[in-house]
């Protein structure tokens, strides 16, 4: 039972993280940018992010197929790694988003730049377009071996 309890939850912390992506990425091209909204959706998602590696190192240690099954396993660590590049992409939004905070603070009408909503789109872009390769690892992972 502790497997599937954690299954779920795992699952369902995904998509949450794939939702506020999407959400940050619609805001991200709104007029006017609601910084604080973007700020405070930034942090949830940087929370979900931890819930989903806690829960997913619990599944590797709790979880029904244990650390033996996992270690050797390629695609356990293909899907580590790109977890870990979404997690690196990710701090291209949140450095913007915390420095449009600090300007909101001292100029209630500030703006973010164009250039730089383009770019912190684009980065949201790619992190959601790198969700295709780790569901696709998860799967195989969990298909593994073949």
């Amino acid at each position: 039972m502790t497997d599937l309890i954690l299954a779920v939850a795992h699952h369902a912390l995904v998509f949450g993280l794939v939702a506020m992506m999407v959400a940050e990425r619609t805001l991200v091209s709104a007029s006017p940018v609601d910084v604080r909204r973007l700020a405070g959706l930034d942090a949830g998602v940087g929370a979900t992010s931890a819930l989903v590696l806690g829960v997913g190192i619990a599944r590797v240690v709790w979880g029904g197929k244990g650390w033996l099954f996992y270690q050797d396993n390629p695609f356990f660590w293909a899907k580590l790694a790109t977890f870990a590049l979404i997690g690196a992409l990710s701090l291209i939004p949140t450095l913007a988003f915390l420095r449009w905070t600090r300007a909101r603070k001292a100029d209630a009408a500030f703006q973010p730049p164009e250039a730089e909503r383009r770019r912190v789109h684009n980065a949201l872009g790619i992190m959601i377009l790198l969700i295709v390769p780790l569901v696709g690892f998860a799967a195989a992972m969990a298909r593994w071996p073949f």
